[in-house]
């Protein structure tokens, strides 16, 4: 699964960024890990220019994190870090949706939704299923058509994808997740914006309390 669009200019440094951050996701590369330029310059017989981009790019996202005079490693975050993130996306989503009136007229949008839902109820991979779900959220930041509201969402997504590999590491959680993301778009479709914040908040409550039930 590629994360990041891939240009002319960059395509080598992308190729590592996805590489790596597919690792960081299934568990592969685990907190604290180094990541080291020259055995990924190795690995894929490339310089080490875009690998050392690479590095640079999961810095800015979240994934990475650089300690002076020792090197690159794969970022961890606390228990309360993970919360503040979950709270954050769950603040976003609930000022997008105040602003809704009609989100049935946003026809384009909710098919689109309505596509995630189903590609969610057949889909196998715990990784694959955190980035369906994490489109959806987003699509949800989408109907706002609030462009400071979307770019801060987007700025909080990779670490967020990590926070729902570890919820949906268990196919209960899976389930419930499919279930109440089918009854987010059937409200969004009824108008029904009370009901739809009251789903988001429960909803951004019960990952908290299944992520913390996990790592502690």
């Amino acid at each position: 699964m590629e994360y990041f669009e891939k240009s002319l200019d960059n395509a080598l440094s992308i190729m590592v960024a996805n590489q790596l951050l597919g690792q960081v996701l299934n568990n592969e590369l685990k907190p604290g890990e180094q990541v080291v330029e020259s055995n990924y310059a190795e690995q894929f017989q490339i310089s080490r220019s875009p690998v050392r981009e690479a590095i640079y790019l999961l810095t800015m996202e979240g994934i990475i994190e650089r300690v002076p005079r020792k090197g690159a490693f794969i970022k961890g975050y606390t228990i309360d870090e993970m919360k503040d993130l979950l709270d954050v996306r769950n603040s976003l989503e609930l000022l997008a949706v105040e602003r809704l009136t009609k989100p049935s007229q946003e026809t384009e949008l909710l098919e689109e939704m309505k596509e995630l839902v189903h590609h969610m109820t057949i889909v196998d991979d715990i990784t694959e299923y955190a980035h369906l779900n994490y489109q959806f959220h987003y699509l949800i930041l989408k109907l706002s058509k609030s462009s400071v509201l979307i770019d801060m969402y987007s700025k909080i997504s990779l670490p967020l994808l990590r926070i729902q590999v570890i919820h949906f590491s268990s196919n209960k959680m899976i389930e419930k997740s499919v279930r109440e993301h089918k009854q987010i778009y059937g409200c969004l479709v009824k108008d029904d914006i009370v009901q739809v914040k009251s789903i988001l908040r429960k909803h951004t409550e019960d990952v908290i309390f299944s992520v913390k039930s996990k790592l502690l």
